[in-house]
């Protein structure tokens, strides 16, 4: 728990950076919208589609402030926690956060909702245990299905594996990092799937499952190539790596060990350089979010929970959506829109219809 003369220090940092404390100037509501990182082109989507959404309200006449910020790394938990107390303790309205640990974050939530502030997860939820026993630690939890997005990465790699010939494949699941609740779905998910098709008569062979790639793309790519010097004996088919930078790392160490275009990969997000990857036919596809619509439902949500609407009345899960792109779909016009600013700009977000306690 966080020392009370630091969280009072930053209460006070946080006063003066918004030029006084108390001062609520022409916005009705300020949100704090903090991702678990900065670096990541997902979390610019978010950003985009939370910009959006205040943009919404204030052509109808309801002034909602956006303060985006977030760690510098996304194994920085500590900084996280810095920052929701920064916040909360500037007068903040609302709280939009992707826990960056499922359990550590929980504190920081519970002490938000203490001082009023209501919360919107997106993204990585909080532990499923505290939430079952505070179901109103959190107004929503806005995000991809996780599970399903693993379970579709294991499909599309088993098929592409089979098309090339390779039926009783090796593969390998590169994981992300403990405690981050999205990916550890998507790893869960994905060898859930294996299981399906073991007992089906299909013949897998899980090579590795326990390696993490870490935070960052140069984490990923060291780790990924002691992976591979580890496995050299054997034949990998298939890789599976759960994220953009674990992706990304795994891409550069494959190319680094020239086994590029010899190991068949599935990923998970987009990027340029996993744009470029996929294109080349380096990577076999990639499971993409929706995180513009992930952070503009994460704001529009928010509000109207403020507004008093019950937003929970369809449950704490609002799903944005997985999907597989491919090198055949990647320029269609709804696989762009997930990542690409100039179609974001142009897309009609679907909102759902709550009713006023």
């Amino acid at each position: 728990m966080m020392p009370r003369l630091r969280y009072l220090f930053l209460a006070l940092a946080a006063c003066l950076a918004l030029g006084g404390c108390g001062s609520k100037k022409n916005y009705k509501y300020r949100i704090a919208v903090i991702p678990k990182g900065l670096t990541h082109e997902h979390w610019q989507s978010v950003h985009r589609g939370a910009d959006r959404a205040a943009d919404y309200f204030d052509k109808q006449g309801l002034a909602v402030e956006i303060q985006w910020d977030g760690p510098r790394r996304e194994s920085d938990a500590t900084e996280q926690i810095d920052l929701v107390g920064l916040k909360v303790g500037a007068g903040i309205d609302g709280l939009v956060l992707a826990p960056q640990d499922s359990k550590q974050m929980v504190a920081p939530v519970e002490r938000a909702r203490a001082e009023g502030v209501r919360v919107v997860i997106l993204d990585s939820n909080l532990d499923k245990q505290t939430l079952r026993k505070k179901p109103d630690l959190i107004d929503k939890y806005v995000a991809t299905d996780n599970y399903n997005g693993g379970k579709l990465a294991a499909e599309h790699l088993l098929k592409v594996l089979d098309e090339d010939g390779r039926q009783a494949p090796n593969v390998v699941l590169f994981r992300y990092a403990v405690g981050s609740e999205s990916t550890e779905q998507r790893e869960q998910g994905f060898l859930d799937y294996l299981d399906e098709q073991r007992k089906k008569g299909k013949k897998i062979r899980l090579l590795s499952d326990d390696k993490y790639a870490g935070a960052t793309v140069e984490e990923a790519q060291k780790v990924g190539g002691q992976l591979l010097l580890n496995l050299q004996d054997e034949r990998i088919d298939g890789i599976f790596a759960v994220n953009e930078s674990s992706t990304t790392g795994l891409l550069n160490a494959l190319r680094e060990q020239r086994l590029l275009g010899k190991v068949h990969v599935m990923g998970f997000d987009s990027s340029k350089p996993l744009l470029q990857a996929l294109r080349e036919g380096n990577v076999d596809g990639l499971v993409i979010q929706d995180p513009y619509r992930m952070g503009y439902l994460g704001v529009w949500t928010l509000v109207q929970a403020l507004e008093g609407y019950d937003v929970g009345a369809d449950g704490k899960d609002l799903s944005t959506g997985e999907f597989i792109m491919t090198k055949k779909n990647m320029d269609d016009p709804e696989i762009r829109e997930k990542f690409d600013p100039e179609y974001q700009a142009k897309r009609t977000i679907q909102t759902p219809k709550y009713k006023k306690k």
